[in-house]
């Protein structure tokens, strides 16, 4: 999933340095992103069979706080790659960030009349503050075909050059998961992000196998 929101940590997902936008008039701003992480995992899932996935997307948004975007990764299971478009709306009451929208996670190729389709969507919102050198924030997620729905609540900060953040979330009807990412931005005359990533994933289902990871992402922002 794309890092869209402004207070949840999901670089284990998206590792998708801070891009310079370019002025396309009337307001517009355009960005992108394109990267690689050693697993794709998502809400402290496998999405990807353990493989390496490539990552990228384009983000166009407005001076009033409005933006749409799309981002897509490899993916394994029903379909071999997974494609979101997401949209929403993004500003500041005082100290306080927010950003409120709507995501669809769409799996091209799928045959979803013998299959089923695995695409669903979600709305979101997201506040966020800083207290000192912490950014701290909270997502909620609401799916809108089923009750399952997610929050998170993460911690990040930067020192000495190093991004350190913390996530922990709650999937409805599927379990806990946690992530912790280390992260620096390298080569200055051609700025690339590397990111550590530690995941892992407590299933409510007692017979399930709970899952973590290790994940090394480099990503390039433009």
């Amino acid at each position: 999933m794309k890092k869209y929101t402004l207070t949840t940590a999901t670089l284990l997902t998206a590792l998708s340095s801070t891009a310079m936008a370019a002025d396309v008039g009337g307001g517009f701003d355009l960005s992108g992103n394109l990267g690689m992480v050693s697993e794709y995992y998502w809400r402290g899932q496998d999405q990807n069979s353990g493989d390496p996935a490539v990552q990228g997307g384009f983000d166009l948004g407005h001076e009033s706080g409005l933006y749409f975007g799309i981002w897509s990764s490899a993916a394994s299971g029903t379909a071999s790659s997974e494609v979101d478009y997401y949209g929403g709306y993004a500003g500041e009451m005082g100290a306080v960030a927010y950003d409120v929208g709507m995501i669809t996670y769409q799996y091209p190729g799928v045959d979803s009349a013998a299959n089923g389709s695995p695409s669903f969507e979600e709305a979101y919102l997201s506040l966020g503050t800083t207290l000192g050198m912490v950014d701290i924030g909270v997502t909620h997620y609401a799916a809108a075909s089923d009750d399952n729905d997610a929050t998170e609540f993460s911690i990040g900060t930067t020192f000495a050059g190093i991004g350190a953040s913390y996530t922990m979330g709650d999937y409805d009807k599927t379990g806990d998961y946690y992530s912790f990412t280390l992260s620096k931005e390298v080569l200055e005359a051609y700025p690339i992000e590397l990111a550590l990533s530690y995941t892992e994933m407590d299933f409510d289902d007692a017979s399930a196998t709970d899952d973590d990871a290790i994940i090394f992402g480099i990503s390039k922002g433009f």
